[in-house]
Parts: structure tokens; C-alpha cells; sequence
């Protein structure tokens, strides 16, 4: 045997064990644990698709809470008058809100008003014979008998249509009383609504609403139960019942192909072609360009799935592919960050004003008081409270009211826009403002201000004495920490402006009552 023929098969007999030996490893190292990443990934594709679909239902739950508490709507059930709806129930706010169908029940669970979209939404397409619909869809006559307020949502059948519903019992603001009946708000699960969970859940899939309610053999799921991965494929499909158990959806995932598992990509060739080199050189190239780069991307990985955040990988990489893919993540990381940041900041707006919410003003408040205590300036909270603010809504109506209610926060807001000044919504018609390093000159002359500004919106007021709409502030100041003020976390201090406001209504309102809280300096006699 020829040496040259011999250096051919030794070369053909080292290629193929090199490919034995890359398939081996790819098949048994690599490729299970991409497996289970693909697996997770889908798996939170679902889950996103999932959560967005029940996303969906937020607005129209609010709507028909809002309606429900309101006090003129329990008067309207138990004396249903064509003025009242003429006033307050307006087709084009039902238009602007996306409700297809707004049904009024009494105590009975009669229908005693409606509003419909269409004639595909009209009463007689809800499904009132079914034995379940009093108890999953209405209050049952034990709620009702006992007067206790329930909430219900979810997905709902009307003949071909799918619709989401929400069902709040009405009763009076204060949360306490006689149940006078019950709101059911509709929705229909159209091609928009589709386009919006896509856009909040950024995957890509296909919405089916069921012809026939009845599936052979198949499964379906809750309105919130979330389905699971059980392999890798290219999409994923699940059913879902409506509150009834009447199946009507159909869901399809379609996932991104390129995250399914094959031998034939880049990286595999990489390694192959490493494995040869390997065979004749050393490993120590192919540790340096491939295997490190991958034990990195694992560990970011294997981080943001153990500890929930988004992390960024570096992308400095000898190897072209391996650097545009790390790049590539880094956009992806980016794109889900800035996704990530707009919902949390959902979760920390007022959904009505567009200011800080409660939620806000924990977390502002928490540091805001522990920098204090740290030595870190003064601290004070201003609570402000709308004046004679019920027999506004009642004279001008509650959308009108939602306005007003607006043009206050944003007035508040222009004027607290330093660093430390936070203006936040604390409920109904009150607000709250937090203040951090600030004096009682500065800290007076801004609560000063915002009395003035909601003056000057000029906001014309029937049932107030100023014939405006006016704002009563309470406030509460401390200087520098002191021992002595140890137990004063931050709610007792908002409690201490909250008696402050008290005062300014108890003084005629439309005023301001300060509270300065210092330790008196000890003076040396003799």
C-alpha cells in the first residue's frame, strides 16, 4: 500500500470517526439540553399567548366594575326610567369602550335593559335556559339573598360567536348594602382582538372560533388554565371552553423554526469541523472558539431562567457566527427589556389619570423613608381630597367627572416634577404627594401652588360653595431624622397628613393645614 493511499485512508478514517465521535456528542450532550431550552421556550410561548388572551378581558372588566358601583345605577335597577338612560348610558361611550353587549339584571336576574352592537349581541342570543347560567354567568339566589357582591369573567358562547363577559353585581359605592342586581358587558372575540394579544404577547399565532361546539375526543381548556409542551414542534394547538363548558376557541401557536433542534446549522458544522481539527492539533482552539462561548450563553441562560431577569452576553467572539448571534440575543434581550419596562409601567399607573398609582407610592414612599432615616433630608407627604366631589358626579355625570378628575392630576403633576417630588392617586377623588429633601418654606410653597393651579383650571362647580372646583390639603413635614421619631414608618406619617386634611375640611375646606414636625432644641439655664 501506496503511503499517499494510506495517508487517504487514515484522512477518510479520521473524518469519519471525527463525524461519529460529533454526531455522538451532539445527539447525546448537546442536543437533549437544547431540547429542553426549545421545550422551555415554547412552553412560554404558550403561556404568553394564554396570559394575553386573558389580558384581554381587563378593560372590559373595569368598565363594567365602574358601572356597577356606581349609586345611580342601583336606583336605575330597582326603577328603570328612559331619562336615566338618555343621561347616562350613551351608545357611543359603549362604542369608544369596544362593548358589544351591556345587560342590566334585577335582583331576579331579569333583564330589565340592554344594549347591543348588532343583532348577532342581542339577549336573546345569550344562552339565559342553560341551568348553569344563574351561578357561572349571574349571581346565583344565594348570593343574591345574602347581598354579597361577586365578580365573574371569562369566555362566553353566543350561538356563532365567541365573546368575552364580565358579570359584577350592583350595589352601592361604599361596598356595603342591598344587592339590587347584576351588569353583564360583552365583547366579541374579533380579528382586532386577535392583532391586540398579539401585540402584547409578541407571538405569532392563529385564533379559531369553533362551528360546532361539540370536539371529538379532544380536550379543552378553562379560560385560564395554561397549556403545556409536551414535545418539540412547530406549533402547538389547544381548545378552550367557555364558562359553560361549552368548547369554542381554538388556539394555534406557531413557533419561530429556527429554534427546533437540527444538526445541519452553523454551529454544528463549527463543531464538527473543530472535532477534526482537533484530532490532529489540539483541542485547545476549539475550546477557545466554540466550546467557551457556548458554556457562556449557557450560563446566561441558565441565570436568567433561575433568577427571572434579562441579562446581555458579550459579543467580542473571534468566530463571525458566533459574535451576530450573540448580537442577535442582545437585541432580543433589548426588545423584551423594553417590553418588560412598558408593563411594569402599567402596573404603576393610575389606568384613569395616567399618573403613579398606589403601587407607586409604596415603593417611592419605602425609600424615600429609609433615606430619611439615613440622614438623607426631610421628608413629607401632602394628601389632597377634591371638595364636595360626589355632588359634582351626581350634578354633571360620572364620565364628566372622570375629566375633572383628570385635569386635577395633570395639574398636580405639572407642578411636582423635580427629583424626590412624586404625585400619585390614592383613591376615588384623594390624592397623595410625596416629598423628599425638601424645607417647610419649599415644601409650603409647593403644596401653595397646587391649591393655586387646580383654582386656575377654572373647572365650573353648581354644588360648591366656591362655585369651582377646589381642593382641601392636609400635610405633614419632618425635618432630619431623629431617634425620637423611630417608629414613624411612612404610613403613620401619611395618617398625620390625612388628619391635616381633615382639618382643612373641617375649616371650610379649599385650604391648607401644615403639620411640622421637629425636635425643640434644649436651651442651658443659669
Amino acid at each position: 500500500m501506496r503511503l499517499n493511499h494510506f495517508l487517504n485512508i487514515l484522512a477518510l478514517g479520521l473524518l469519519l470517526l471525527s463525524f461519529l465521535t460529533a454526531s455522538c456528542i451532539y445527539y447525546l450532550i448537546y442536543l437533549p439540553r437544547i431540547e429542553e431550552q426549545v421545550v422551555s421556550r415554547q412552553d412560554r410561548d404558550l403561556q404568553a399567548v394564554q396570559q394575553g388572551i386573558a389580558y384581554a378581558q381587563k378593560n372590559l372588566d373595569t368598565l363594567c366594575y365602574d358601572y356597577a358601583i356606581w349609586d345611580d345605577m342601583v336606583t336605575f335597577v330597582d326603577n328603570v326610567s328612559p331619562e336615566f338612560v338618555t343621561k347616562n348610558l350613551f351608545d357611543n361611550a359603549f362604542e369608544a369602550a369596544n362593548v358589544d353587549g351591556f345587560y342590566v339584571f334585577n335582583r331576579q336576574n331579569q333583564l330589565v335593559w340592554q344594549y347591543n352592537s348588532g343583532a348577532e349581541f342581542v339577549s336573546q342570543n345569550l344562552p339565559l335556559s342553560k341551568g348553569q347560567f344563574v351561578g357561572k354567568i349571574l349571581p346565583s339566589k344565594a348570593e343574591m339573598d345574602g347581598n354579597r357582591p361577586s365578580v365573574r369573567s371569562g369566555l362566553l358562547r353566543m350561538n356563532d360567536k365567541v365573546v368575552y363577559f364580565s358579570n359584577v353585581t350592583v350595589m352601592p359605592s361604599s361596598g356595603e348594602g342591598r344587592v339590587a342586581g347584576s351588569l353583564l358587558t360583552v365583547r366579541n372575540v374579533s380579528q382586532t382582538i386577535h392583532e391586540e394579544i398579539e401585540q402584547f404577547s409578541l407571538i405569532k399565532f392563529e385564533l379559531e372560533v369553533l362551528a360546532k361546539p361539540e370536539l371529538s375526543g379532544e380536550t379543552s381548556l378553562g379560560f385560564r388554565e395554561t397549556p403545556k409542551v409536551d414535545e418539540i414542534s412547530a406549533e402547538h394547538s389547544w381548545y378552550l371552553h367557555d364558562a359553560l363548558s361549552v368548547p369554542s376557541l381554538k388556539i394555534t401557536v406557531n413557533h419561530d423554526r429556527s429554534l427546533l433542534p437540527s444538526i445541519f446549522t452553523v454551529e454544528s458544522i463549527l463543531m464538527f469541523l473543530s472535532v477534526l481539527v482537533m484530532s490532529y492539533i489540539a483541542i485547545i482552539p476549539f475550546s477557545a472558539l466554540v466550546v467557551r462561548p457556548l458554556r457562556i450563553a449557557n450560563a446566561v441562560l441558565d441565570k436568567m431562567a433561575h433568577r427571572g431577569v434579562l441579562l446581555t452576553m458579550p459579543t467580542a467572539w473571534a468566530i463571525t457566527e458566533v459574535a451576530n448571534l450573540t448580537e442577535s440575543f442582545n437585541l432580543v434581550v433589548e426588545k423584551l427589556q423594553r417590553h418588560q419596562n412598558y408593563l411594569e409601567s402599567l402596573s404603576f399607573n393610575d389606568p384613569l389619570t395616567g399618573i403613579a398609582n398606589r403601587r407607586s407610592l409604596e415603593v417611592f414612599a419605602e425609600r424615600a423613608h429609609k433615606q430619611w432615616r439615613e440622614g438623607k433630608g426631610a421628608i413629607g407627604f401632602i394628601m389632597l381630597d377634591i371638595d364636595f366631589f360626589k355632588p359634582y358626579n351626581d350634578t354633571v355625570g360620572h364620565q364628566s367627572g372622570d375629566q375633572a378628575l383628570i385635569k386635577v392630576a395633570q395639574a398636580l403633576m405639572l407642578e411636582c416634577r423635580r427629583r424626590g417630588e412624586l404625585v400619585t392617586r390614592y383613591g376615588g377623588e384623594e390624592f397623595c404627594v410625596v416629598i423628599h429633601g425638601d424645607n417647610m418654606a419649599q415644601m409650603e410653597l409647593l403644596a401653595k401652588r397646587m391649591l393655586q393651579k387646580v383654582r386656575d383650571l377654572n373647572i365650573y362647580h353648581q354644588a360648591s360653595p366656591f362655585e369651582i372646583i377646589t381642593v382641601s390639603m392636609g400635610a405633614v413635614l419632618y425635618d432630619g431624622y431623629h431617634p425620637e421619631f423611630a417608629n414613624d414608618d411612612w404610613q403613620q406619617m401619611i395618617r398625620l397628613a390625612d388628619e391635616q386634611l381633615y382639618k382643612a375640611k373641617e375649616s371650610g375646606r379649599n385650604n391648607l393645614q401644615i403639620l411640622h414636625r421637629k425636635v425643640s432644641p434644649l436651651f442651658v439655664v443659669g
